[in-house]
């Protein structure tokens, strides 16, 4: 049986204490990156056998996993960025947790500049992530359609992110 996950964190050589690297924030960044990146490839996965509308959109609510898997790859994405200019762990999981908007503005806040395509993506993505609608009330009439975008657009925004995590020798 694993220990408990909040101590470990899987390495490609094995399970790595947590607490060793977790006061490191560009070593959480990495985590982060790393984590965001295969939750988009598990998108790319969804993508390949979405039905999709003549306008892009998904044509069935089957694709309620593909925007789940989206919304979380860009919140890790986000909170690599942050992390990697000077934000520590406490900021990132304690006073922003799953607020994309907030995250998004802070990164701003920072400098980085983010297309207005990704802005209104984050935007459309925030509430149902933040509501973890996509996970439990996606199929309740609660007067607020799911966000559903076009996955080209989807891809075109994870892409800009994960540029947003590279790690420099430039400070930035």
């Amino acid at each position: 049986m694993l220990p408990a996950r909040r101590w470990l964190i899987r390495a490609f050589d094995g399970f790595i204490p947590v607490a060793k690297y977790m006061t490191d924030s560009i070593h959480l960044a990495s985590v982060y990156r790393m984590t965001a990146v295969n939750f988009r490839l598990a998108a790319e996965t969804l993508a390949a056998t979405m039905e999709a509308k003549p306008d892009g959109t998904p044509a069935k609510l089957t694709a309620i996993p593909f925007y789940f898997v989206v919304s979380h790859a860009v919140e890790l994405f986000l909170k690599s960025a942050l992390l990697k200019r000077g934000f520590v762990e406490s900021d990132v999981k304690h006073d922003y947790r799953h607020n994309l908007n907030a995250l998004l503005a802070a990164l701003q806040e920072k400098g980085v500049t983010v297309t207005p395509d990704t802005i209104g993506l984050i935007n459309g993505l925030h509430y149902q992530h933040q509501t973890h609608a996509l996970r439990y009330t996606a199929l309740v009439d609660d007067g607020r359609p799911t966000f559903m975008p076009p996955p080209t657009l989807v891809f075109e925004m994870l892409d800009e992110l994960l540029l947003l995590t590279r790690l420099s020798t430039q400070g930035v």
